[in-house]
């Protein structure tokens, strides 16, 4: 039947006038299996499943059913009289890697007939080979163990087989096909022995197997979160409906603001008195209007508003019974500097919104580099602000009135001219 195979397969390509080398190009297998194929000589195959595969793209290519052939093949194979096969252990680790046992076997036997032949030992094939005499005796035994690895087993065989004249491919093919049937094996025997573990996976809720327990907890922990958001957000709302009167705390000064109301050190009042001493005055009674252009006809402690009508009234504080009293109110953030009888009282810059009360005997001196951030109560009396935005303004308060000093020009003399003596000519 073997050769009733071949000779269909050989017989269909001849039909098709198709040579064996094209074959062999279309379906990657070599001219000698083809050839070995066509004779009836399956031996020469590594296994019967490359046989299988072969016949199948043979057939496929010439136009054959790959089916009837593998029938054919199939049928006859199974009439032969099953060759010798090892002795089967009684354990069920053993019975499970039967195939393997047998396909690792028949490799041994391959190799230790063909050294037989030569007639060599296995020290000489150590000698030449480099390989231990116990890799051999288990390359020949087929025992898988006594190898280091997989992978290296099949270096060491394809080294023996090529020192012994045997083709490596067929008999790597082998060793592939017992390490697949050993892997089959072993993946069986661990499903029969967790049959439990998918007892319990086949019983567990649908919506379990869609939706993770991990991602069930987590999601239950951001609905926490956020239903304790949601409560706080009511439990402050609630706060402050009930306590409607309380405002807002206000928020901490600037580090600028900090830094500008810090005091420089007080001069000597010798030096103060130099710096501050008018080199001219002309007197302001307090009834003419404000050189910064400020009605002061106002009522005292009544700050003038923009269209002439007097606004609220501010309290302005008083210090004791002192002659002369200046209450500042800032309006501006601008620098400062206020001398109260030849005495520096302040110098430095100042912040909107604060005010600074001075009271004196004799004299009050008050200098700044924004006359628009200054506003002057002089005994109660509203003298509004001291000039323009960004004016140096330069007042002095006394009993006799206000004062701005103004700066004398001092002129500088011209060098005499000196008449250059001209040369005479005699006649």
């Amino acid at each position: 039947m073997n050769e009733t195979v071949g000779k269909q397969l050989r017989q269909a390509r001849e039909a098709r006038k198709i040579s064996l080398e094209q074959i062999a190009q279309a379906t990657h297998i070599r001219l000698h299996y083809l050839q070995a194929i066509e004779a009836g000589k399956f031996d020469a195959l590594s296994s019967q499943a490359q046989g299988r595969g072969f016949l199948r793209a043979y057939a496929s290519y010439v136009g054959l059913n790959p089916d009837e052939v593998l029938a054919s093949f199939t049928s006859e194979t199974t009439t032969e009289p099953p060759p010798q096969e090892p002795t089967r252990s009684t354990s069920q680790s053993d019975g499970d890697t039967y195939q393997a046992e047998a396909i690792f076997n028949e490799l041994g036997q391959r190799l230790s007939h063909q050294r037989e032949l030569l007639g060599l030992s296995l020290d000489d094939v150590e000698r030449h080979t480099h390989l231990r005499v116990h890799y051999l005796q288990a390359l020949e035994a087929g025992n898988l163990k006594g190898l280091p690895s997989p992978v290296q087993g099949r270096g060491m065989l394809s080294n023996y087989a090529s020192f012994l004249g045997l083709d490596p491919e067929p008999l790597l093919l082998l060793f592939a096909e017992g390490l697949q049937e050993l892997l089959a094996a072993r993946r069986a025997f661990q499903r029969k022995g967790r049959p439990s573990v998918t007892r319990k996976r086949r019983n567990r809720p649908s919506f379990l197997r869609i939706f993770p327990l991990d991602y069930i907890l987590g999601g239950l922990v951001v609905m926490a979160l956020l239903a304790f958001i949601v409560w706080g957000g009511m439990r402050i709302s609630r706060l402050r409906s009930s306590n409607p009167s309380q405002t807002p705390l206000s928020s901490a000064p600037s580090i600028a603001e900090v830094l500008s109301v810090t005091n420089t050190p007080t001069p000597s009042p010798s030096a103060a008195t130099d710096l501050l001493t008018p080199t001219a005055q002309e007197t302001q009674p307090l009834s003419s209007p404000n050189p910064g252009g400020v009605d002061t006809t106002s009522p005292p402690g009544t700050t003038p508003a923009g269209n002439g009508t007097p606004t609220q009234p501010i309290a302005i504080p008083t210090s004791g019974n002192a002659a002369l009293q200046v209450y500042i109110i800032i309006q501006e953030r601008a620098w400062m500097r206020v001398v109260v009888d030849e005495k520096l009282e302040f110098e430095g810059r100042v912040v909107p919104g604060s005010a600074y009360s001075f009271s004196g005997d004799k004299r009050i001196e008050v200098l700044t580099g924004n006359g628009a951030a200054l506003q002057i109560y002089f005994n109660q009396t509203d003298l509004g602000v001291m000039g323009l935005y960004g004016e140096v303004i330069f007042r002095i308060f006394t009993l006799q009135g206000v004062f701005t000093p103004t700066a004398t020009i001092t002129n500088t003399p011209l060098p005499t001219a000196t008449k250059t003596p001209q040369p005479t000519t005699e006649p």
